[in-house]
């Protein structure tokens, strides 16, 4: 029997469900539900006035092991090769990342000296917030938030930068529906 579907959530995720779920014999149609006005969910650009593009959420995919392929496949599939911007491991692309916080560009520490020096939005080097991880204790909640987690483990202040109104749901996403 042929089977209507619907795929809760538009997001990479849920566009990755339907585009499979199209694909299957029984199906023949699929229905997503979006509940804000546009797809894409965490994964979307923003560009200033002065030409600067601004990436929330993730930037990038990581063609490695299975799901790399077939990541790489569905992009074939889609007709998007022209769309993917490949990036070496030695461009400065690669190694520098920022966070976009209080109307500035802050860069992230990279490498591993980079945990040794005090780096805004930080007040302190992050080593410090790395060393004393290892003394906390196991959370007392079942099935934590990222938001806990990163607080109760690295600290708020290192939380902080990520609370924005574009990310303030991490303290709804559980660790058990991420690892």
């Amino acid at each position: 029997p042929m089977k209507t579907v619907a795929v809760l959530g538009g997001g990479i995720g849920g566009l990755a469900a339907t585009y499979y779920l199209c694909k299957h014999p029984q199906v023949t149609k699929v229905i997503v539900l979006e509940s804000t006005s546009r797809f894409g969910g965490w994964l979307w650009s923003s560009r200033r006035s002065d030409g600067a593009v601004f990436e929330h959420g993730p930037r990038g995919i990581r063609p490695v092991g299975p799901v790399g392929h077939n990541t790489l496949n569905m992009v074939e599939d889609l007709g998007l090769e022209g769309e993917i911007l490949s990036v070496p491991n030695s461009h400065d692309a690669s190694k520098n990342r920022y966070l976009y916080v209080g109307g500035q560009l802050c860069k992230m520490p990279s490498g591993i000296s980079g945990i040794f020096q005090t780096v805004p939005p930080f007040s302190r080097p992050l080593l410090f917030n790395l060393a004393t991880e290892i003394l906390v204790k196991k959370g007392k909640e079942e099935d934590e938030s990222i938001h806990s987690f990163v607080s109760r483990r690295l600290g708020k202040e290192v939380m902080r930068p990520f609370l924005t109104a574009d990310h303030s749901d991490c303290s709804f996403i559980r660790l058990k529906s991420v690892f």
